[in-house]
């Protein structure tokens, strides 16, 4: 049950009207998640601002990125965003068996492997990662800006799952039902190391 309300994008004004309008425009559409978030419009700025900054990569392309997001959402335990990420990365060109190996860290090629192993590290382990597996995701090509972006992708979604997980907005997506955030969800506070 929604424990924030939502603001309806047809009545919103001001700096929320801007918010949604920026939302409309990277994302088709204003989602419940952000109808919860236009309370906040500055939060909500800001989350879009990252997202647009980030989405301009030459070196992160959509199909990675939601590779990204779909695992940082399963390990963040958020099934809201499991489910737009499902729609999301189909959109990319991603597969439903790709998203849902991404959901569970695992990649068909070693390159995204590499990476889900690098950002699998830096969500469970809130940043710290091996020396073994950045290694590993530097020998897959990725520079320090590839990374870096990474880090900014788990950082716009962790946002967006925690208010997802306090404000509990109405799904809006198809439900994933192959996703269980105690299976896919992150241990608790334990290290995590993919190598």
């Amino acid at each position: 049950m929604p424990r924030f309300r939502q603001i309806d994008p047809k009545t919103a004004t001001g700096e929320t009207k801007e918010a949604f309008d920026e939302a409309k425009a990277q994302f088709g559409d204003v989602i419940n998640l952000f109808k919860v978030i236009g309370s906040a419009p500055n939060v909500l700025k800001g989350v879009l601002a990252l997202n647009k900054q980030v989405s301009q990569s030459s070196e992160l392309d959509a199909k990675l990125t939601e590779q990204v997001a779909m695992l940082t959402s399963a390990l963040n335990r958020c099934d809201y965003c499991v489910n737009v990420h499902m729609v999301v990365g189909e959109n990319a060109g991603l597969s439903r068996e790709e998203l849902l190996l991404a959901m569970a860290g695992k990649a068909t090629d070693p390159k995204a492997q590499s990476l889900l192993n690098y950002t699998n590290e830096v969500v469970r382990n809130r940043g710290f990662v091996s020396d073994a597996t950045l290694q590993e995701v530097r020998n897959a090509g990725f520079s320090d800006k590839a990374l870096l972006e990474t880090i900014g992708v788990i950082g716009i979604y962790t946002t967006l799952q925690y208010i997802r997980h306090v404000a509990d907005p109405e799904h809006d997506f198809p439900i994933v039902s192959e996703f269980n955030g105690d299976k896919h969800g992150a241990d608790n506070g334990q290290f995590f190391n993919a190598t």
